[in-house]
């Protein structure tokens, strides 16, 4: 197979992906992850169950791309904000930003991962991910110890990033689930 058919092969791929994760965050929203269904997501995709499956093994693998794909930006701009190499209080505050402002961008996707029991894989999935951004969290906590910007006596950066992880979920389950009767997104950040 020629490498421009390889390409347009692998191009109309990553369209049928797209146009499955938007049909799936589609009726995620309306219906919830628990009372999804993969014929739900194929007739909102236009497309025939057997195709679905031909991309997505299953409902929790499509609801983890989703949620990737959703999020990939925040992701990226986390990454972009940590290798930066600023100043650990403008770091923070990017990362926090970008967070808030994330959950905000996706609060109806955000509400079903919030109020579903999800299956233990996918809770394990979605721990995971806020296993990691504590870990980011952390990391920065220690430049800035290096850098003599905690005070002296300050909790170890580990207890500091967990604290601030906390805080960060806490923000952000309000926000998703009450956003209406929280504070402007400015004054949170």
């Amino acid at each position: 197979m020629s490498e421009l058919v390889q390409r347009r092969k692998a191009m109309a791929e990553e369209l049928m992906r797209d146009a499955i994760c938007e049909a799936a965050t589609g009726v995620l929203a309306k219906v919830g992850f628990t009372a999804l269904t993969m014929e739900q997501v194929a007739e909102a995709a236009g497309v025939s169950k057997g195709t679905l499956y031909n991309y997505f093994q299953d409902k929790d693998t499509l609801f983890v791309e989703v949620i990737d794909r959703a999020f990939a930006v925040v992701a990226a701009g986390v990454d972009a904000a940590l290798a930066g190499g600023g100043s650990p209080r403008v770091v923070l505050g990017t990362v926090v930003a970008l967070l808030l402002k994330g959950v905000e961008m996706h609060r109806e996707l955000g509400q079903v991962v919030r109020s579903n029991q999800l299956p233990p894989r996918l809770a394990a999935a979605i721990r995971a991910k806020k296993m990691r951004m504590r870990g980011h969290l952390v990391g920065v906590l220690r430049q800035a110890q290096a850098a003599g910007e905690l005070r002296d006596g300050s909790p170890a950066p580990e207890t500091l990033g967990r604290f601030l992880a906390l805080v960060l979920d806490g923000i952000v389950d309000e926000r998703m689930l009450h956003g209406d009767e929280c504070p402007p997104l400015e004054e949170e950040i």
